[in-house]
């Protein structure tokens, strides 16, 4: 419930919201920095073939870049492209949520939107501390 809140907060005006799989996976990455593939298999728990696909279109859109890894030419390390957090992730990040709440619960009153962003608020601060 949470994941498609965030998910239809950070879509722009007009824009698909993005698959809760792509977004597992850019989360990660961003997450965590050169990542092997089978790393972030192991940590999104998604079969190494979507993962694997999802890198492959991350790249050509050039949210991330890849390269061998220095310690074994076989795998592959993910990470994110330098400008895309600034660029990307933070701005999306400031989106307000209770456009989102209101438009994914209809049935919640302007006063239960107030109390779950408050409280959405409350618990971002809380994870950041």
């Amino acid at each position: 419930m949470l994941r498609e809140i965030a998910t239809d907060a950070i879509a722009e005006e007009g824009e698909t919201p993005p698959a809760l799989g792509l977004v597992a996976v850019a989360e990660d990455i961003a997450r965590h920095p050169v990542s092997t593939i089978g790393e972030i298999v192991g940590r999104v728990r998604l079969a190494q073939s979507f993962v694997s696909k999802t890198v492959a279109q991350l790249r050509d859109e050039g949210i991330v870049t890849t390269a061998p890894d220095p310690n074994d030419g076989r795998r592959v390390c993910v990470t994110l492209a330098p400008s895309v957090k600034q660029e990307l992730f933070i701005p999306r990040g400031q989106a307000d949520l209770a456009t989102s709440v209101t438009k994914l619960h209809p049935n919640l009153s302007p006063a239960e939107v107030a109390r779950v962003s408050a409280l959405l608020d409350e618990l971002g601060a809380l994870l950041k501390a």
